[in-house]
């Protein structure tokens, strides 16, 4: 049996989760039989990809999870390997909008990647903490299994005002004033400030690049003095950060998603158009907009 070493690249660690976990071939029936690992149902499962679609589908999201620890918290992979980086990455994914299906998509395969990370002696990682992360979404109100709600703050500007002492105060502005995603919030490197204080930003989800309604005057200054600096925080260290605000303002944590639909609500109430709101937001058909808007 492999092992996953500290030093490891992170195409290294990859292609041992890949390997160890790669059932091609195998019989999927006699895996299960002989397996230790339980569902949440209790039912006998096994920890290998036995189809060509599956085996892809958790290279997709392993290469994403690994790439994610890699960029947040540096080159050492292997040891930031943990059942809190798979809860920042599950945030991380919900936040940039996935729908439910999906996100559910990644807990279970996440949790398939911990069985073979586990086989390979890192030990650092619990399906049935990684599974069971399904309740604790549900209790913040994120519904996996029904329909979508309304995530909005009662009092966004409370919560933005709560940090306007945190290194993550501008992100948490832009993420309320023009309803920046995450992502696109704490990278400097995508924005480009405008003459009329609208924010361009390169480099989207889905590689969508987009013009966003007009920034007040202090926060545009925020905005270049942060683009000459070079701005960038962690995501994870973020959504810390703005969850401690959230539970000051005496509020139920919707995640930083939660500032995208107050910007929506608001912006529709103060007169802006759906078509002009779904440009804003980088949304290219109005359908999509709906769910910030019920």
């Amino acid at each position: 049996m492999g092992h996953i070493h500290n030093r490891a690249s992170a195409k290294a660690v990859i292609n041992q989760i890949m390997s160890q976990a790669n059932g091609i071939g195998s019989s999927k029936t006699e895996a299960k039989s002989q397996s230790t690992l339980l569902g949440q149902n209790g039912q006998k499962i096994s920890s290998k990809a036995h189809s060509i679609k599956s085996l892809q589908n958790l290279r997709s999201i392993t290469t994403q999870y690994v790439n994610y620890i890699k960029e947040e918290h540096g080159n050492r992979v292997a040891k930031h390997i943990n059942n809190e980086t798979i809860k920042e990455f599950i945030n991380h994914k919900l936040e940039q909008g996935n729908s439910q299906g999906t996100i559910n998509t990644y807990i279970s395969t996440l949790a398939k990647m911990s069985d073979n990370i586990n086989s390979l002696g890192l030990n650092s990682t619990s399906r049935t903490e990684i599974t069971a992360y399904r309740s604790e979404l549900k209790a913040n109100g994120n519904d996996l299994q029904k329909s979508h709600i309304n995530r909005a703050y009662n009092n966004p500007q409370a919560i933005v005002n709560e940090m306007r002492d945190s290194p993550y105060f501008l992100s948490a502005q832009l993420a309320y004033e023009v309803g920046l995603r995450a992502d696109d919030a704490i990278h400097s490197d995508k924005w480009t400030l405008n003459s009329d204080n609208t924010l361009h930003i390169t480099g989207s989800k889905n590689g969508i690049n987009y013009t966003t309604s007009a920034l007040n005057n202090e926060t545009a200054q925020r905005v270049r003095d942060a683009i000459e600096n070079g701005y960038k925080v962690n995501y994870g260290e973020f959504n810390e950060a703005l969850k401690e605000a959230v539970a000051n303002c005496n509020e139920n944590w919707t995640g930083i998603h939660g500032l995208r639909y107050s910007y929506a609500q608001e912006a529709l109430s103060n007169g802006a158009s759906r078509a002009e709101l779904s440009l804003a937001m980088s949304h290219s058909r109005l359908e999509v907009l709906e769910v910030y808007l019920s």
